[in-house]
């Protein structure tokens, strides 16, 4: 097995950047897609079809590459197909029963903050002033994007919102895992390994839940839509995107994923969009430009003299 460390993080360019945009989009349907199959076959048989059918198609397409990959790595891809897809896939598809899909969303925009925490407290990475504050910009947006609507109080909701928060906490240990751990497997085979053993992983507690019901028409067609576009044509996408920078850097897509999960509810579902989806764009963009570098300055002088004065007031006894 290799064992050399992974290459440096580079700046994101243009595509790179175009490419988190269209994860926000398809990975916006994905809440819309869960919202109205998981309800209809069932949240975890929603979360097994969607990788059945995502590792069904890049099957096709990477199949012996993805074998000759795995070659050394089955444990690796294991961790990373639970990580990454069985848990998180069936944690939404549970959420999405009870939680509308924007709210769904807004908890999934917590990826950031868990995946910075851990590369801080196991890997050593240290965050700027800039980073931290456009991670918290992030927070801001969302939380403006989804609104402040209230949820009714009890056991279900309680458990779902545990559910909504559960993914994003699995995809902040898998990005961190797979940097670490998996960078020289190329995206197109990393993400059929991923998906093939999520669906393995996930397929026990499918069975458990009991048989699948029957879906209606735009059941199947979500069912479809979530494992081929917002499964076996994103993960790739998103894995070539973590190749070149790091596990924060490309888990601040989950800031732009509750806009278009509004934005798709809007056009589908004609569900009402207000100034704040308006307003959230914007901050989600001022938080992309903080946390991926584009910022001119090294640090904004502001943070960078904040920073000062509490290191000073810390020294004194």
């Amino acid at each position: 097995m290799n064992h050399q460390l992974p290459p440096a993080p580079r700046a994101l360019s243009i595509v790179d950047l175009g490419s988190l945009l269209f994860l926000g989009a398809v990975w916006g349907a994905a809440f819309l897609f869960l919202r109205i199959a998981a309800p209809e076959v069932g949240p975890a048989w929603a979360a097994e079809i969607r990788l059945v059918v995502g590792a069904a198609v890049l099957v096709v397409v990477a199949g012996p590459r993805t074998l000759r990959a795995a070659r050394g790595r089955m444990i690796s891809f294991l961790i990373a197909g639970a990580l990454f897809s069985a848990v998180p896939f069936t944690l939404i598809a549970f959420a999405t029963v009870t939680l509308p899909a924007g709210f769904t969303a807004l908890l999934n925009a917590a990826t950031p903050l868990f995946t910075a925490a851990i590369a801080v407290v196991f890997l050593g990475q240290r965050l700027g002033l800039q980073a931290v504050a456009g991670l918290g910009v992030g927070v801001v947006a969302v939380v403006i994007l989804v609104g402040w609507s209230p949820l009714e109080p009890g056991a279900a909701t309680i458990l779902a919102v545990a559910a909504g928060l559960g993914a994003p906490a699995s995809y902040a240990l898998a990005g961190n895992y797979v940097r670490a751990k998996m960078a020289r497997v190329e995206p197109l085979e990393l993400a059929t390994g991923m998906l093939v053993a999520g669906s393995i992983l996930a397929l026990p507690v499918a069975l458990l839940s009991g048989a699948p019901r029957t879906p209606a028409l735009d059941g199947v067609v979500s069912l479809v839509g979530v494992g081929v576009l917002s499964t076996a044509v994103a993960w790739p996408i998103f894995f070539r995107v973590l190749r070149r920078t790091t596990p924060t850097a490309a888990s601040t897509v989950t800031f732009i994923v509750p806009a278009f999960a509004l934005t798709w509810g809007s056009l589908v579902l004609a569900e009402p969009v207000g100034l704040g989806l308006l307003v959230g764009f914007g901050l989600i963009a001022a938080s992309l430009a903080l946390v991926l570098g584009l910022v001119p300055s090294a640090e904004m002088p502001v943070l960078r003299r904040l920073a000062r004065t509490a290191r000073v007031a810390a020294a004194r006894p």
